[in-house]
């Protein structure tokens, strides 16, 4: 059984809401605005903030009781504005902090982490606000501090979006609001991760859409190759989802070299916090929430295919 209607709910349920996106937009326009008034910031400026992650490629969901999300922007600067000897993430990032604590608003919100300024917002998201440049030599596309802020360290948001974006694409099965299945199942998995593992074992989301995107469903070009495809002969989610994770489990099994690197920064390796017992650990619980959609699919009745996809994704799954 396919579900389309609950499938249909299940992702209304998951995506960022209008009134969700709207406080994030004015998140975003409040920064922007700050930036071309405050004195130095604007002189800096290189261009407009801009929205990164998973709010960027739409694929932010809504969180479970008590949980936030995050919506990342990042502030580009001029690096050669600045003399010589401050052109290290160090000096720049303490500026960049002594800057936004000049606003009035974000002075009593403001939380410093690693290498960016967190501001908390009431409700059920912050935002964080990382400083990046074009002008680091050997850090391009863009450079953003590495953790220890020792260096700079090579970053590609744009890039990752539009990775995002053609996976969409590819996919179709384009539903009202312009997203594809991709997005969607996306969207689904963020929601299966959320509900089976605990923050120090869960996959983080750069990781999760990477190694998900690597095996979209409508590709037909991977070795092994899938056994009995249900996808494009099935144009349902429920169908493209069960593929795509049937071939990110089997390409994972027995990993290659470039399968955990980042879709256009190939030097970078985005499991290089995850173990062999984190990996072994993902796989087996993919293997479980695999068998639940097969039991779903296969269902004689509309009831017995429910319980199982809420096996599969939690009691957040439609009844």
């Amino acid at each position: 059984m396919w579900c389309g209607p609950q499938f249909d709910r299940f992702n209304e349920r998951l995506k960022l809401d209008a009134a969700r996106r709207g406080r994030i937009d004015s998140a975003l326009s409040h920064f922007d605005a700050f930036c071309r008034q405050d004195d130095q910031l604007k002189v800096a400026l290189a261009e407009a903030p801009f929205l990164q992650g998973s709010v960027a490629t739409n694929t932010a969901i809504r969180p479970l009781v008590g949980d936030e999300f995050d919506v990342d922007v990042v502030y580009g600067f001029q690096l050669l504005l600045f003399k010589e000897e401050h052109r290290k993430p160090m000096p720049i990032f303490g500026w960049f902090v002594s800057r936004v604590q000049e606003d009035e608003y974000y002075r009593t919100r403001l939380i410093r982490k690693n290498r960016c300024v967190r501001i908390n917002y009431a409700g059920d998201f912050h935002v964080d606000i990382i400083p990046s440049t074009t002008e680091a030599t050997g850090c391009q596309p863009y450079a953003v501090p590495a953790r220890d802020l020792s260096d700079w360290t090579a970053n590609d948001p744009k890039g990752f979006s539009q990775w995002v974006r053609r996976r969409d694409v590819a996919s179709g099965l384009v539903d009202a609001s312009g997203d594809g299945v991709f997005v969607r199942c996306i969207r689904y998995m963020k929601r299966w991760r959320d509900q089976f593992f605990g923050d120090d074992t869960a996959m983080s989301s750069l990781l999760l859409t990477t190694v998900l995107g690597k095996h979209e469903a409508s590709q037909k070009n991977y070795q092994p190759p899938l056994p009995d495809p249900l996808f494009p002969q099935y144009q349902t989610d429920a169908a493209y989802l069960y593929d795509l994770a049937r071939l990110t489990y089997s390409c994972l099994i027995q990993p290659t070299p470039g399968a955990f690197q980042h879709p256009t920064l190939t030097a970078e390796n985005l499991a290089r916090d995850l173990d062999a017992q984190g990996l072994s650990l993902f796989l087996k619980r993919l293997d479980s929430f695999i068998g639940h959609l097969r039991t779903a699919i296969w269902a004689k009745t509309d009831a017995e295919a429910i319980s199982s996809y809420r096996k599969a994704f939690g009691n957040t799954f439609p009844e």
